[in-house]
């Protein structure tokens, strides 16, 4: 293939990526690129209005400048050569406006590789070829429209005769010697549609004696297709009566074809954007490839649209299908092709071949395939490569991107033969680029709820004795304390504890020991078989188990039947004061749930029974009622109830400030997130774990968030703090209290009216288990709030890791890391790679991604080596006071 000189202007003004751009430019095969470098906006600027060159590279950064205005500038000059915008993130609305601008494409620095930016550039060039043309034949069609060719016709009624002017037979592609045509020839020549259509106007004409102006479509002699204007008026004489008809026809098939040559690209455009919306909307990968297929089909207005996925051994599934009526399905069938397995074809796909057949038996190709074709009723067909790219880590733990051939996206014709044409040809070809960054989403976020599932196996299994461990417990035991407090309902709770496991293990060993935890475990699940009721591994010896709808009595038999079932296991235990046999002792406490009683001093009761039945001589069964408890503590919460009213009487909370800060260059804004402080009557400033949790149980959180927003704004509006400070947004944590809350939403705006604070300056902050527990509640607010201006982060990402699907209905804006995943990566790889995973979603949903509680410099470093954009800690910034008092 005959290589030709492709002129490149590259505007960037960092010199590394530049360098980086030219090595990948080097590898191009198939074109030479003449690659021409300006590092500022002037020079830029001054290159592009040369019309020197083929396509531009325009750096959305330029220094100070901004590409932006550059784009502008050149836009507004009249520049005829196609700019691509570059940028060095992910940042959908910046190449969206690019787009809307006037750039031909866009990229992201970081996912160039040689056979996209070389499409990318062909594409461009391609694409402003057909502008130009299309240009042109607009301008040509506006100065025929100057100077219009006219045919008329008269009809008389009396003698039923009809002339035509000489205009009108140049029109219909007549020959210069015919002079005749009768009026049921002239009807012929028109499309059915059109034929009944001006059959339908005359007679309104002659009944209604009123004019006509209407399109029509007619057929020439030579077969092709012709687009009339006509205009058809009734004649009177002296006295009104109609003596005939008088009309005249205008050739209007070049504008219209322009004009559908203009929605042909709209639809283009149009069902492109509507895939690329799908990827980033859905994580659904089945879903998206059906909306891919339809739309191809519906716009190629052809028989068949596969999406063909390749099997190890060389032979292919049809995975997706669109199909026109009457027309062979191949879904799910499994394809053998003999020649293909013989040939260098995949090699060729993965080089960017793609194979456009308008004539199957015209195509050169083996009979083989030929023959494979005819069995699927194929005539035409374009077959494009989906390509996708596995990154894989060599021994120095550098990325390696191998190129891979995952399947191909067809389009069939059955009916007959087919020109393809150009633009739909580069239509297929972005959509299959767009679908491999589908499938490459779709995989990742599979692996990431693999781990998950694994990560689940871990967290909630205790993986010596295989009942739930401490933190699952604790989960769990919360979850069903709120299920039974709906209903009023009744829970048991019995604590076990080994006895004298500690001499045990001393007298017979750790391993010894593992095997009789193993053991008491497995009678202990023996027991508890019904379903609702649930055992943990509380601590090293000690076990629970959880009962609900179950009174003392149900709850103390169960407990016995433990005590024996452990006992009758008969392991020896010489260390025993008690017995020759491991024994164990038991507490058991019951009560019933409800929104105001604390789970906490259900498992405080239950330890204090199993304390008694220790003291009482072991191997026995303690009880403690709740009743039994004294008040103390409850009296201490409604103290300090009274105090936080009075707190929001009288301004005696005060807020905090803890800085967000950008951890790259490419992140402009600086986040700060509010916190609040409660200031105890003798002066003292304390946080919010100390009140927070009483103030919930006691439903006064809309109250405090209420006073937050409503201090926080007046504290802007007193400094002045508006759009013209562009790098500073405060971040306000909301309570789920206030989310429900049917008039919290009024109120915010009704602030922000008040105040005259930008809501643009606000960021709401809602916890990851706050959002999905009320999802369409938390989706609706946070919609509501984001048409006014306002953003969202997504708190303590990942503490269920049980939400990727959900965040998708989630309109946020920032997604914060849960803190103890960032505490724990440095030291667990596990961990790493749930954060790794977590800011790959984050990027793919076009979020910006915060980690918290970065603590010490190392944590920092692993932060920025995964590319996170924002951090949060004490390493970055300390809290410090912002208000006081209004």
């Amino acid at each position: 293939m005959q290589k030709y000189t492709i002129n490149l202007l590259l505007i960037e003004d960092n010199k590394d990526d530049f360098i980086a751009i030219d090595d990948i430019l080097s590898k191009v095969e198939s074109s030479n690129i003449s690659l021409d470098w300006k590092n500022t906006y002037e020079e830029g600027l001054a290159a592009i209005e040369t019309g020197e060159y083929d396509v531009c590279l325009l750096d959305s950064r330029l220094g100070e400048k901004d590409g932006i205005e550059l784009l502008k500038t050149a836009i507004e000059l009249n520049c005829q050569t196609p700019i691509i915008f570059i940028t060095g993130q992910d940042d959908r609305e910046l190449d969206l406006l690019a787009m809307k601008i006037g750039a031909a494409d866009y990229l992201n620095k970081l996912e160039i590789r040689e056979y996209t930016l070389e499409r990318v550039i062909r594409y461009a060039i391609e694409r402003n070829k057909n502008l130009i043309a299309l240009q042109e034949s607009q301008a040509k069609l506006q100065e025929a429209q100057k100077i219009p060719h006219l045919g008329n016709w008269e009809f008389n009624l009396k003698t039923q005769k009809i002339t035509w002017s000489d205009e009108v037979f140049r029109i219909f592609g007549l020959s210069g010697t015919q002079k005749s045509l009768t009026y049921a020839e002239f009807l012929q020549m028109f499309v059915p549609e059109s034929r009944k259509l001006w059959e339908e106007n005359m007679a309104l004409i002659l009944e209604k004696t009123q004019k006509c102006e209407c399109e029509y479509e007619i057929i020439r002699p030579d077969g092709t297709l012709r687009y009339l204007y006509t205009k058809t008026t009734l004649i009177t004489n002296s006295n009104l009566e109609s003596i005939g008809i008088f009309g005249t026809i205008l050739d209007i098939t070049k504008r219209q074809l322009a004009e559908l040559e203009v929605k042909k690209i709209r639809k283009q455009e149009h069902l492109l954007s509507l895939v690329i919306d799908r990827i980033h909307q859905s994580l659904n990968l089945e879903e998206i490839l059906e909306t891919t297929v339809e739309s191809v089909r519906e716009f190629l207005q052809c028989d068949r649209v596969l999406i063909y996925r390749f099997l190890p051994n060389g032979h292919g599934v049809v995975e997706k299908e669109s199909l026109a009526p009457n027309c062979l399905s191949l879904l799910g069938m499994t394809i053998v092709d003999p020649c293909f397995r013989n040939s260098n074809i995949l090699e060729r796909y993965k080089q960017g071949y793609f194979s456009i057949i308008h004539n199957i038996n015209q195509s050169g190709m083996q009979q083989c395939h030929i023959d494979m074709l005819r069995e699927l009723q194929v005539k035409a067909n374009i077959v494009l490569p989906i390509l996708i790219t596995n990154e894989t880590k060599n021994k120095n733990h550098t990325d390696n991107s191998e190129i891979n051939v995952w399947g191909l996206l067809i389009a069939h014709h059955c009916r007959e033969n087919r020109q393809w044409e150009i633009s739909e040809t580069d239509l297929l070809r972005r959509l299959a680029a767009q679908t491999a960054i589908t499938i490459q989403q779709a995989q990742l976020y599979q692996r990431l709820e693999k781990l998950n599932q694994e990560l689940e196996a871990i967290a909630y299994i205790d993986d010596l004795t295989g009942v739930f461990n401490r933190r699952h417990f604790e989960q769990k035991f919360k979850q069903e304390w709120k299920r039974l407090a709906r209903e009023q309902g009744l829970i048991s709770i019995i604590m076990l504890d080994i006895d004298y496991f500690k001499p045990y293990n001393d007298t017979y060993g750790h391993q010894q020991g593992d095997k009789c935890l193993q053991q008491v475990a497995k009678a202990i699940q023996t027991t508890v078989k019904r379903p609702g009721d649930f055992v943990a591994r509380y601590g090293g010896e000690e076990f629970v188990v959880v009962l609900p709808n179950t009174p003392m009595e149900g709850a103390l038999k169960v407990a016995e039947n433990i005590r024996t079932e452990i006992e009758a296991l008969k392991i020896p235990h010489q260390a025993s004061a008690t017995s020759q046999w491991v024994t164990s002792s038991l507490g058991v406490a019951d009560t019933n749930c409800s929104k105001t009683s604390n789970p906490e001093r259900l498992l405080k009761a239950a330890d204090t029974a199993l304390y008694n039945a220790k003291t009482s001589g072991r191997n026995r069964i303690g009880i403690y009622y709740i009743s039994m408890e004294s008040l103390e503590k409850q009296q201490q919460e409604i103290n300090l109830v009274t105090q936080l009213r009075d707190a929001l009487r009288e301004n005696g909370f005060c807020l905090f400030s803890q800085a967000i800060v950008p951890l790259h260059e490419g992140v402009q804004a600086r986040l700060y997130e509010v916190l609040l402080r409660f200031r105890y009557p003798s002066g003292k400033i304390v946080s919010p774990a100390t009140f927070l949790p009483v103030a919930e149980r006691y439903h006064l959180m809309p109250v405090i968030d209420r006073w937050v927003v409503k201090n926080l704004l007046y504290f802007m509006s007193l400094h002045k703090i508006d759009n013209s400070h562009r790098d500073c947004i405060f971040t306000v944590n909301l309570s789920g209290a206030s989310i429900n809350d049917s008039h919290f939403l009024e109120f915010i705006e009704h602030q922000f009216a008040c105040f005259e604070v930008p809501p643009q300056k606000i960021c709401f902050e809602i916890t990851e288990t706050i959002a999905i527990t009320n999802l369409d509640k938390a989706a609706k607010f946070i919609q509501s709030l984001k048409q006014v201006g306002c953003s969202f982060a997504l708190d303590d990402f990942g503490k269920g890791m049980s939400s990727f699907s959900d965040l998708t209905n989630l309109p946020v804006d920032y997604l914060k890391i849960n803190g103890m995943f960032i505490k724990k990566m440095e030291k667990d790889t596990v961990t790493q790679a749930i954060v790794e995973g977590i800011h790959h979603i984050g990027r793919a949903m076009n979020l910006k991604v915060i980690a918290e509680y970065i603590e010490t410099e190392s944590i920092l470093n692993k932060v920025n080596s995964l590319g996170i954009d924002y951090g949060q800690g004490f390493y970055l910034d300390k809290p410090s006071a912002l208000l006081f008092s209004v």
